[in-house]
């Protein structure tokens, strides 16, 4: 969770909007997460389910006011986090797809994230939270997916299929682009994020994320609209100069570890190809720091 920098959009509106046919955004105040939709003759698919059954519950009743003969039977997780996962309890009708590593590391992962919120269960503002959202959170049940998959799946809806497709590591390491493959509308969850600069977390994978972003952009860049886990739709242009933003951070930790220089002199030394602030760049530093750390003999 990053706060937005200054100047970042916020989110602004609740209910799903259509962004192309029969596919629906909805962006949500708490953590400013986006919530996808995808219709079609046998059922619907919810792409992420925000961060406590309340909130996806939430997600449920809008839905419904977009029909009330709309059935919820696929969830798809973008990845492991509880923003976009904690919110699947709601949908009990429905069979939860993600990626392998989600399934292997959910429990894990939310007992981490359940500590956090113990730790500080006051409200956050920054990141559009109250103290209700975060007892919310630490009260959820969590709900593994029921379905998992190593490089791509399929959910056939009748007449159109959405796609899932695993291209490596990066916000994460079970990162998955969700395709509408009849329209222009393609989800790519916290690997883009357009509110605030990418989330560079303790989890993440900074020298490998400009690398998945390249190959999902032989998808991404011909589509209209890209949905990113936080913030507005974007396009393929857009998610081009983030992999590029990505890659100069990679570059420059690279470059340090394989230099003479300590890690302590690499998070306190400013660079001017580092597009984001240093400060926000700590764990992907660290991150990257480890990975290049040559194995014990």
């Amino acid at each position: 969770m990053t706060a937005p920098p200054e100047g970042a959009t916020t989110a602004t509106t609740t209910g799903f909007v259509e962004v192309a046919d029969r596919v629906f955004v909805a962006r949500y105040r708490q953590w400013d997460v986006n919530v996808g939709l995808v219709l079609g003759r046998h059922g619907a698919v919810v792409i992420d389910t925000r961060a406590s059954d309340v909130e996806g519950s939430q997600v449920l009743d809008d839905v419904r006011r977009l029909g009330r003969d709309i059935e919820v039977r696929h969830v798809v997780n973008t990845h492991v986090h509880f923003d976009h996962t904690f919110g699947n309890a709601a949908f009990d009708l429905a069979t939860v797809h993600a990626h392998d590593n989600v399934g292997r590391t959910i429990e894990e992962d939310a007992q981490r994230i359940k500590a956090a919120f113990r730790a500080d269960p006051g409200a956050g503002p920054e990141h559009g939270y109250t103290e209700r959202d975060a007892a919310e959170v630490m009260a959820t049940v969590v709900r593994a997916p029921d379905r998992t998959f190593g490089s791509n799946a399929t959910i056939d809806l009748g007449d159109r299929v959405v796609t899932m497709t695993y291209a490596g590591r990066g916000h994460t390491d079970g990162d998955v682009a969700v395709l509408v493959p009849d329209t222009d509308a393609m989800f790519l969850g916290d690997l883009v994020e357009e509110s605030a600069q990418p989330s560079f977390g303790s989890d993440c994978w900074p020298l490998e994320w400009a690398d998945t972003l390249t190959s999902h952009l032989v998808q991404a860049a011909d589509r209209i609209v890209v949905v990113p886990g936080h913030g507005r739709p974007v396009d393929g242009a857009f998610v081009a100069r983030q992999r590029d933003e990505i890659a100069a951070v990679a570059a420059v930790i690279r470059e340090r570890r394989l230099g003479a220089g300590s890690l302590e002199e690499a998070l306190r030394e400013p660079d001017p190809r580092l597009p984001y602030p240093l400060d926000h760049l700590g764990a992907a530093i660290r991150r990257g720091w480890d990975h290049l750390t040559p194995p014990a003999p």
